[in-house]
């Protein structure tokens, strides 16, 4: 009897404790996650002007070279040192030669080729942001 009263007194008090909200949860998960390294948070911008220019080469714009920069997320922090490695930095060669060539074309096949070779690289090292970066596409319509 003791017991059953023990267990039913654990049970009210856990019943009458509130269950935390959407809110409280999602500041708990962010308080979890590891801060972004300067790669990634370079990258995340990079994300961010190819949406930019998607845009502009969708209006018809041309794409202004002193606007749109190279960065050099290459020479910064990665979340996972071992990913620099020599084809690390050919794929950046890649890239940087494809982001060249757009800025001089401004056009929906040399934006599509700039990302090939986002993914391309992804492919090898850090797979997760693929499919957002297939999304940036402009369909050869």
């Amino acid at each position: 009897m003791r017991y059953f009263l023990l267990g039913l007194l654990i049970v009210l008090m856990a019943c009458g404790q509130e269950a935390p909200s959407t809110e409280q949860v999602v500041v708990q998960k962010k308080q979890q996650l590891p801060e972004a390294k300067p790669m990634a948070m370079m990258m995340r911008a990079i994300y961010e002007q190819s949406k930019d220019m998607r845009s502009k080469i969708v209006e018809g714009e041309s794409l202004d070279s002193a606007f749109y920069r190279f960065m050099t997320f290459h020479e910064l922090e990665p979340t996972d040192s071992t990913v620099l490695i020599e084809v690390f930095y050919e794929h950046n060669e890649d890239f940087k030669a494809a982001f060249e060539r757009l800025l001089q074309s401004s056009d929906k096949e040399s934006y599509n080729a700039m990302l090939t070779q986002c993914v391309s690289c992804h492919e090898d090292f850090c797979p997760g942001p693929i499919k957002r970066i297939n999304k940036l596409r402009i369909d050869a319509s």
